[in-house]
């Protein structure tokens, strides 16, 4: 997809270049042109070269490795992006070198003054050999051994002045050293004190050895821990299963086991139950209010009470009231079991209070664990420091001894490897290759020209520009005529204009008008337009041609038409149909009565009303009941009616004729239709539509006229149309040059499949 977009772009371009090669080639040929006299004119201009080596070390670069300060007198950038070499070439084009090589050869420009220091820059030029630490240095003059002696001069100049810097920057770096020693000094003593104090005050012989004896303290504790936690698990589970079996919470189940065992409160309980069962006895023998049931309720009633205080000295007042009997006097596996349970929550209230100091314990050593990190940072920090101070002192005093001697050494990073020599040619000009230049230049300004004149030109150029401004239904395209290249007001004037669908039947041009004529019928199979207004945006974009070979092709279909010529300002049927316009739709409309007088018969299918006498305000004839009346006659009579208006940029007449017919047919013409007319045209149709008005004008759809395919990026269609034609003299036409049958058909091809019906 993406490559299919870039082919039409580039063919674009090529279309454009086409239609503009002329100014495109004007302005190529006087770029090349001035080029060569630019060429050919100019003096010849020598260039010298020396060359030069940069080492990476001096004498001070060595004295300073090792130290903190080993940059200082080194070839080596500052920032990322920095070069070094860069950094010399610029030195070399500084004022303090060039300016002296000025005032040596008292240089002198054009006009006999002392050659400035811009001047100067642009005839020299500095560059690295790439991948190595060499300069070159050129200079450019007409004068070969002038160019030569101010190269050799600037690389001395240029190293005397790197040897001077060399030493002067030894000197300052001894100076520099020599402030630098005593606070090192300071520093060194400052930080092995403060480690002496770390340790005194922290306690700590070796952290290290500490927090691996914590670590493995902490890891024989989680040992134990995750013992401890299962075993409490275990219990937990086994008291709880036994806590289900008994039925009672820990506490009571203690306290009812002490119950189960206490003499005094089972024996009680005897009595309690034998009573209870000697008054259940005598309840069912004795009525109720019986001495002896009297007796043994009082009985039973003394027993609860000794029960009662049984239990509260056995257990004391822990229970809200007196167990039942089941539950005091329950069996041996009850009593087991209740045994059991006691035991093992006693257990597990044993195993909880391990884990919880297991955990405490763990806690301590994880604190201490958090403290051991914060000591190890501390000492870590004063250790670096004090390494740091040691080395920098140590550096510094090696680096002073080093200085001192360096600094009486006559030693630069600049070595000449190369002098310049008096070269034997120039190197400009240098004529293929400004011609070359010249050449490319020129066609690219040819092609920026065409493109910007192509800018400049507000017209629409394609039929898809066409449609994008227009979005309506593109009916008909209709190639540019035979030899016809260009429109103008003399097309409009000749005497007789070409009718491709009667001179040339079997044309592309023909098939195109036939194709059209299909279209329409697709418009609404049921009820096709019969009666229709044909316009255009602008004058000369062929709307009354393309009405008269409509109208052809619909008479060639065997259906009866009318054209009507309803420009009243600049009428052109006439001229087409080569008739006289002494009469016509003007005489109709002023003199009321039979039109037929004024009807011009070209075949026996076709007829023609010329504009007649052009009045003075044709807008008040249009826009009148006569002019309605007539179309509801013509309707009636004729199966198409083709109403050939003026030009919507003239007059509002197609927009009136409109709404007394059933819709508007516009033309257009790439290449002479602007933009600014299409939207304008645009606009007055869509007021015309009405917007849900019935009264409102109806756009039936486009016709594009004057289409010329070498313009269109897709124009396969137009070139297999014009090889398919190209054997028309071969083949016998059917219809001869008059628009007469050449041949008789038979009676059911004169007559059209379907008419359209009449209102």
């Amino acid at each position: 997809m993406e490559y299919t977009e870039e082919y039409i772009d580039l063919k674009q371009y090529w279309l454009i270049l086409r239609r503009r090669w002329l100014p495109a080639l004007l302005v190529m040929g006087s770029v090349t042109t001035l080029t060569a006299l630019i060429t050919f004119l100019q003096k010849p201009i020598y260039e010298a070269q020396g060359k030069v080596l940069l080492k990476k070390d001096s004498g001070i670069s060595s004295a300073l490795e090792g130290s903190s300060l080993g940059s200082l007198g080194e070839l080596a950038g500052l920032g990322q992006k920095s070069n070094p070499i860069s950094t010399e070439a610029e030195i070399i084009k500084s004022a303090p070198v060039v300016l002296p090589v000025i005032q040596s050869f008292r240089l002198q420009d054009d006009d006999g003054k002392t050659l400035k220091l811009e001047a100067f820059l642009k005839k020299l030029a500095v560059s690295n050999t790439k991948d190595t630490d060499i300069i070159q240095i050129s200079y450019k003059s007409t004068d070969a051994q002038q160019a030569t002696a101010v190269v050799n001069k600037l690389i001395e100049i240029y190293r005397a002045n790197n040897v001077e810097r060399t030493r002067a920057q030894a000197t300052a770096a001894r100076k520099f050293i020599e402030t630098q020693l005593p606070p090192a000094e300071r520093d060194v003593q400052r930080y092995e004190s403060a480690v002496r104090q770390f340790k005194e005050r922290s306690k700590v012989v070796s952290l290290p050895d500490e927090a691996k004896a914590a670590v493995e303290g902490i890891g024989e504790i989680q040992k134990q821990l995750t013992e401890a936690q299962a075993m409490l698990a275990s219990a937990e589970t086994r008291s709880q299963a036994l806590g289900n079996q008994v039925g009672l919470p820990p506490k009571q189940a203690l306290e009812v086991n002490s119950l189960s065992q206490s003499p005094a409160v089972q024996k009680a309980l005897t009595e309690l139950q034998d009573t209870q069962r000697a008054l259940a006895t005598a309840k069912t023998t004795l009525q109720a209010g019986h001495p002896q049931i009297l007796d043994l309720e009082e009985k039973q009633t003394a027993l609860q009470t000794l029960l009662q205080s049984q239990v509260g000295q056995v257990v004391g007042n822990s229970l809200a009231k007196t167990p039942s009997l089941q539950t005091l006097q329950s069996s041996q596996t009850q009593q087991g079991l209740t045994e059991t349970f006691v035991k093992t929550e006693v257990e597990r209230l044993g195993l909880r209070n391990q884990v919880n100091t297991l955990q405490q314990t763990q806690d301590f050593y994880r604190q201490r664990m958090t403290v051991l990190p914060r000591l190890e940072q501390l000492q870590s920090e004063l250790q670096r420091k004090l390494g740091i101070a040691k080395a920098t002192y140590e550096g510094l005093l090696k680096s002073l001894q080093q200085f001192r001697i360096s600094e009486n050494q006559n030693v630069g990073n600049v070595l000449p490897i190369e002098a310049a020599v008096t070269p034997e040619k120039p190197i400009s000009p240098k004529i293929l290759l400004n011609l070359a230049i010249g050449t490319v230049m020129g066609l690219l300004l040819g092609i920026g020209t065409a493109l910007l004149l192509e800018a400049l030109d507000n017209s629409v150029k394609t039929v898809k520009e066409v449609e994008n401004i227009f979005d309506i239904t593109v009916l008909g395209t209709i190639p540019q005529l035979k030899g016809e290249k260009k429109v103008n007001a003399k097309v409009l004037d000749r005497a007789r204009q070409p009718l491709p669908v009667r001179d040339e039947p079997r044309s592309a041009i023909s098939e195109a008008y036939r194709m059209l004529q299909t279209n329409l019928k697709f418009l609404s199979s049921d009820n096709p337009p019969r009666v229709m207004v044909l316009t255009s945006s602008v004058p000369q974009e062929g709307k009354s041609t393309t009405t008269a070979n409509l109208a052809l092709v619909l008479a060639e279909m065997g259906h009866r038409v009318l054209l009507v010529d309803a420009d009243l300002r600049r009428p052109s049927q006439h001229q087409i149909w080569e008739l006289p316009n002494s009469v016509g739709l003007t005489n109709i409309l002023v003199e009321p009565g039979k039109w037929s007088g004024v009807v011009r018969s070209e075949n026996e299918q076709l007829d023609v009303i010329t504009a007649g006498v052009i009045p003075p305000n044709p807008i008040r004839l249009i826009d009148s009941h006569r002019m309605a009346s007539l179309i509801d006659e013509w309707r009636e009579i004729y199966d198409f009616v083709l109403i050939d208006t003026p030009p919507l940029a003239v007059a509002s007449d197609a927009l009136l004729l409109a709404q007394m017919t059933d819709g508007i047919l516009m033309v257009a013409r790439p290449g002479v239709l602007t933009s600014a007319s299409a939207e304008s045209s645009k606009a007055a149709l869509a007021k015309a539509g009405g917007q849900g008005d019935d009264k409102g004008a109806n756009v039936l759809g486009l016709i594009l006229n004057g289409v010329i395919p070498e313009n269109e990026p897709d124009s396969y269609y137009y070139y297999h149309a014009k090889n398919y034609y190209a054997a028309e003299a071969a083949a016998p036409d059917l219809v001869s040059r008059n628009g007469k049958p050449a041949v008789s058909l038979p009676e059911e091809l004169k007559t059209p499949r379907s008419s359209p019906p009449k209102s």
